[in-house]
């Protein structure tokens, strides 16, 4: 049987005494008082989710001679620095591995957001398809919370402060959330307002 894993947020799910199940191999939060009332509180208020069963990783250097610029289906070296696309990972048949987004850090580096569940198959896929460049897998080291919600601009704003209304969807900035170094991206699944907020796993 497969060992589960436990995000960093694990012993607060127990402490409010969360429904776990197996997701991805991970242990996960399904509810925790009910799922009416949690579902009516993302689209009403606002909801914090731990994510931090997603992959990440990270990719330095050329990004066209690495071989990079041809792993997706779009262009990486059109995202512009500070923003985010959303687009697929491809077998060599034109099969969906994974679908994942691109976050573009600098000109030369760029974070690529993967499901918990192909973690390994996509790392592997996409180191096999570079031929240059630093790629790392930062999945342990990286946490994740999203708060999402027609309120979750406000509430994001009293930790972070006013700049938190400014960013525009598919749009990231680097702050600080409670004191932590963090990134922001407007992006979520949801379809409500809402933020994804990474940063390091020790201090989720």
């Amino acid at each position: 049987m497969e060992q589960l894993k436990n995000t960093p947020l694990f012993a607060e799910h127990e402490k409010l005494k969360a429904l776990m199940a197996p997701f991805g191999g991970w242990h996960m939060p399904i509810q925790y008082e009910g799922i009416i009332a949690e579902h009516r509180w993302c689209r009403e208020k606002a909801a914090l989710f731990d994510i931090c069963h997603m992959g990440e990783f990270h990719f330095k250097g050329d990004i066209v001679a690495s071989g990079l610029e041809d792993v997706f289906t779009f262009s990486v070296k059109s995202i512009p620095v500070g923003r985010s696309r959303y687009g697929f990972l491809l077998n060599e048949k034109g099969g969906v591995i994974d679908d994942l987004i691109v976050f573009r850090l600098a000109e030369d580096e760029v974070m690529v957001v993967v499901n918990a569940a192909t973690i390994a198959k996509d790392f592997a896929a996409i180191s096999a398809r570079l031929s240059g460049g630093e790629f790392r897998d930062i999945s342990a080291a990286t946490g994740k919370l999203d708060l999402q919600g027609p309120l979750s601009r406000e509430v994001l704003t009293g930790v972070v402060g006013p700049e938190i209304a400014a960013i525009p969807y598919f749009k990231f900035i680097r702050t600080k959330v409670l004191g932590v170094d963090a990134i922001v991206s407007r992006t979520g699944y949801t379809g409500e307002l809402g933020y994804e907020v990474f940063l390091p796993a020790e201090k989720s």
